[in-house]
């Protein structure tokens, strides 16, 4: 028994220090972040390395509702580039077979085109392809440009008070009131901004 109360009286010191050392570090956290600032900032630097990951930086940028906006777009052009890339190879096996076997190929587009319609055909579906892979990258490049932006403006609001007043200008000559210099009438726009 003298050996399970000392073991005891070891953990029970043990986890009473951690739990004082704990509290000294969270106390001195708290000191610290209320001596400097209190609000966390918004960085745009980790909004863009996030945004590597499709949607992370939106997500960061508490921007849910472009999620979907930003999944449909990789859906679109990954199903379109996929699409044509299936029929650039259904095709380029066809023109492989018409070229190299000639009328031994028992391949059926081979018998239904010609060795040039079924070149043409496949350099179509392979121009379509790289296309919209091209988009996807550049759609990709879009979506991390916006979360990046997005999180340099997060701050940003705007006020109530900001408005832009556009009239039309008709000023007429009226006789006897004709100022020097003004022989025709003219017409423009006046533009007022309130901030």
């Amino acid at each position: 028994m003298n050996r399970f109360y000392k073991l005891f009286l070891v953990f029970t010191v043990f986890f009473a220090l951690t739990f004082i050392v704990r509290k000294n570090a969270n106390a001195q956290k708290e000191n610290s972040n209320s001596d400097t600032t209190s609000l966390r900032t918004h960085s745009p630097k980790k909004a863009t390395y996030l945004a590597l990951l499709p949607g992370a930086g939106q997500i960061y940028n508490k921007k849910y509702w472009k999620l979907p906006i930003v999944y449909a777009g990789f859906g679109l052009s990954g199903y379109f580039a996929f699409a044509n890339r299936n029929e650039f190879l259904t095709y380029n096996e066809a023109y492989t077979c018409s070229v190299l076997e000639g009328e031994d190929c028992t391949n059926e587009l081979a018998d239904k085109y010609t060795s040039d319609e079924l070149k043409s055909i496949k350099e179509y579906y392979q121009r379509n392809m790289e296309l919209s892979f091209i988009v996807m990258a550049g759609w990709y490049i879009l979506q991390i440009l916006d979360a990046s932006v997005d999180a340099h403006l997060y701050y940003w609001e705007v006020d109530e008070d900001l408005s832009v007043d556009i009239q039309p200008i008709i000023q007429p000559i009226i006789p006897g009131f004709q100022q020097p210099g003004q022989e025709i009438p003219y017409n423009g726009i006046k533009v007022r901004f309130k901030f």
